[in-house]
């Protein structure tokens, strides 16, 4: 007998046969159990498959139908890598009885193996609330409370002035609680009268709705007399109460400041109850003179940018859950960088507050060795009042010449801080320290100035630098400046105003060995003239004038300088130093040293002056001009600006001053004064006034006020590069010159014959 196959069957044969053993070849998982069972969830463990190492475990949670026969019937499915043996189990309901099935992909082909036989597991009974101590007791209401039960829909309360509870209070009898809600205000109550309640759950189970057996039973005591207690619920004040310094305040209902018309908040304390949410706006405030306890989510109780949380007493209750403070940050681009700090206290780590910075971009600033130190932020957490520097996400809007800065948002999840911070200082090294702000409202820099006066210099210093984007650097400083006499910001800042932000970390130079923060620092915007404490705070008799210095590719340096009635002619807490930040610099000088702050003493005399240093990254124009004044500088008193290297005094009151340097430090060319006399015309010429430099692709010579008459290039062996006779200008431009590579000697003579020599390496 003869059998005859067409290639067509031979192929269907052989590709069943392949699909018959795909399975055969692949092991089961073995020891499946399930654990940790409760009316809504459980855990699923089990054994390596023999046919491990593979690519992963799939399980299925059904009711009914076989594994892999859809989605009637499914509960809950997964897939897990190849090396983890256990999964949670959810979306199950109370009472329930449930078939789990399994099987593992030893490929990528597919190749599975069979699913297992069920294993079955039941959840447990809805379990009962557990009542708890009520909230916001008066003679008239309370806030009853409980313990959440995993898998509830909603809840029962009794409410009786009986134990046994054989009458129910009108309203209150088996009144339903939503699910998410775990109290229930409890008002029209008799003064000094006994209470009773309890509660059940309601869920689902496999029968169908189900509920709790009765929770344990609470007694209460309306108390005789009015009490101080402000509740808002159902969107109002309960009893048309409304808060004071003197109420506890409980929020029964969402509540955002803005919208309730509560701008200016002021209470003793504050609870949220659980599934409400309470939302301090921009620009509010709200003072507890207590504790905040949050029985909400951290995501419920919202600080949002430039609002303040401020709390007075140090020594009051602590704080109880954990709160939601958000900070914007400054305008940057990608690669710019924040100090950061911590309004509260929790498990936050650096990486969480920031998730898309790079791993290697968070850093730690190291005393010892004067440099920003990486920190790993997955594990650090933040520490209260220290300071972070982190630089903006990766997915920030970058500097392409075209883009504007934006702001970013920071995130802080955690219990408020409240009550003495101490930060531990390093005094090795230069002593610079960074620090920060560690509460969610705005603190006072004098105060903390004047506090911590034995620990601490005077001077305090916030990052403030914007990239360029030529990637040349910055234009500018990197850190605003501020002392008690006034601050120094950046040509990408605003000068420092006396107040650090929420979320501000900044640099200090150590004195001793600890910086302390305290609620006498605080200073909520809304309030400040409620605080007869800070009554004195900037209220020193003081006269300024910032001066700044430019050129046109957007250089910029400032500097702060006057009197002040506290100040001396020395050096003082009020004088704030030059800290080597940035490419050019315009610093006043004091015991040969650079400052960027300088306050002297009053009586101020006409004859007085301020010496100042100049320091210049590349050659070229400059000028040097008011930038704003106080005082009796506003009133009219003229400020003149001396060149030393032209012999010029000119009047800075009227406009200001252009001149030509070259590349270097000078600390003995100008001098600010308050006289204009008079200067002989007729000076020789000056080596230091003359000026060579490259600008334009030329090489310019500026010789201050006296006129060039011949300029003459020779290189080193004496030829004659170039040659210009009756020039009768104070500057002069060479356009072309061949100067690659060598050294160029420049001779020039002005109209008294007298001849300056100067020589240039190229």
């Amino acid at each position: 007998m003869k059998f005859k196959f067409t290639t067509k069957i031979h192929f269907l044969i052989l590709s069943l046969i392949i699909a018959t053993t795909n399975y055969a070849q692949c092991n089961q998982p073995t020891g499946i159990n399930v654990t940790d069972i409760t009316s809504v969830s459980a855990v699923l463990s089990w054994s390596e498959s023999t046919s491990a190492p593979g690519i992963a475990y799939s399980f299925e949670v059904r009711l009914s139908g076989l594994p892999g026969s859809g989605v009637s019937g499914l509960v809950d499915s997964g897939s897990v890598g190849d090396g983890v043996f256990t999964s949670p189990l959810s979306g199950l309901i109370s009472d329930t009885t449930y078939f789990v099935y399994m099987r593992f992909q030893c490929s990528s082909e597919p190749l599975f193996s069979d699913w297992t036989s069920a294993v079955t597991f039941t959840t447990s009974t809805l379990s009962s609330p557990v009542a708890g101590a009520p909230a916001g007791l008066s003679d008239t209401f309370f806030s009853a409370r409980w313990i959440a039960v995993p898998g509830a829909t909603g809840y029962r309360l009794d409410v009786s002035e009986f134990s046994d509870f054989s009458t129910m209070l009108a309203g209150y009898d088996n009144l339903f609680v939503s699910g998410g809600s775990t109290s229930r205000l409890v008002s029209g109550l008799n003064p000094s009268t006994d209470y009773y309640y309890r509660l059940r759950a309601e869920g689902l189970s496999g029968s169908g709705p189900v509920t709790s057996d009765n929770s344990n039973v609470i007694m209460i005591t309306t108390f005789n007399e009015p009490t101080f207690v402000a509740v808002w619920t159902e969107g109002a004040w309960l009893n048309d109460i409304l808060p004071t310094a003197d109420h506890d305040v409980i929020l029964d209902d969402d509540f955002v400041s803005d919208e309730n018309n509560s701008t200016m908040f002021e209470v003793k304390s504050i609870t949220l109850n659980e599934g409400y949410s309470y939302t301090i706006a921009s620009g509010n405030s709200l003072i507890v003179y207590e504790n905040i306890i949050n029985n909400s989510n951290a995501s419920s109780f919202v600080v949002q940018n430039n609002a303040n949380l401020f709390q007075l007493n140090d020594a009051a209750s602590p704080n109880f859950g954990e709160i939601t403070v958000i900070r914007n940050s400054s305008e940057i681009f990608r690669l710019d960088y924040t100090m950061w700090s911590s309004p509260v206290i929790g498990t936050q780590t650096l990486k969480q507050f920031s998730p898309q910075t790079v791993d290697s971009r968070f850093y730690e600033y190291n005393s010892s060795d004067d440099i920003y130190s990486p920190i790993d932020p997955l594990t650090s957490t933040f520490e209260p009042g220290n300071g972070y520097f982190i630089r903006s996400p990766n997915n920030h809007v970058a500097n392409n010449g075209t883009n504007d800065p934006q702001r970013w948002t920071g995130t802080f999840t955690g219990v408020p801080t409240n009550g003495e911070v101490n930060v531990a200082l390093e005094t090795s090294g230069q002593g610079f320290n960074l620090v920060g702000n560690p509460y969610p409202t705005v603190i006072s820099a004098d105060v903390l100035l004047q506090q911590n006066a034995a620990n601490i210099d005077g001077t305090i210093y916030f990052w403030r630098r914007l990239n360029d984007i030529s990637g040349s650097g910055p234009l500018g400083s990197f850190y605003a400046t501020y002392t008690e006499f006034g601050g120094v910001g950046s040509s990408t800042s605003e000068d420092p105003n006396g107040f650090i932000q929420v979320g501000q970390g900044f640099l200090v130079k150590a004195l001793n060995t600890e910086l302390v923060f305290n609620s006498e620092m605080k200073v909520p915007d809304e309030f400040e003239n409620q605080f007869f404490r800070y009554s004195t705070q900037n209220q020193m008799d003081k006269h300024r004038l910032w001066l700044n210095l430019t050129n046109e590719n957007g250089l910029y340096s400032k500097l702060l300088l006057g009197y002040a009635a506290e100040a001396s002619n020395g050096l003082d807490r009020l004088d704030g130093k030059y800290i080597n930040d940035s490419p050019v610099a315009l610093t006043s000088l004091l015991n040969n040293e650079e400052f960027t702050i300088q306050a002297k003493a009053l009586p101020f005399s006409m004859d007085d002056f301020f010496p100042l240093g100049l320091k210049i990254v590349s050659g070229g124009e400059y000028s040097i001009a008011i930038e704003n004044m106080d005082g009796f500088f506003a009133e009219g008193q003229l400020v003149y600006l001396e060149d030393t290297f032209t012999a010029t005094i000119h009047n800075l009151s009227e406009s200001a001053y252009v001149f030509s340097s070259e590349a270097g430090a000078f600390n003995n060319r100008f001098i600010l004064r308050f006289t204009d006399e008079v200067m002989s015309i007729e000076q020789p010429l000056n080596t230091n006034a003359i000026a060579i430099f490259e600008q334009d692709n030329q090489i310019k010579i500026n010789a201050g006020d006296q006129e060039i008459k011949t300029l003459k290039v020779v290189d080193i062996q004496g030829r004659i590069l170039f040659f210009e006779n009756d020039i009768n200008a104070t500057e002069f431009s060479i356009n072309s010159l061949n100067k690659n590579n060598q050294i160029l000697i420049f001779q020039i003579q002005d109209y008294n014959n007298n001849v300056i020599i100067k020589k240039r390496i190229y």
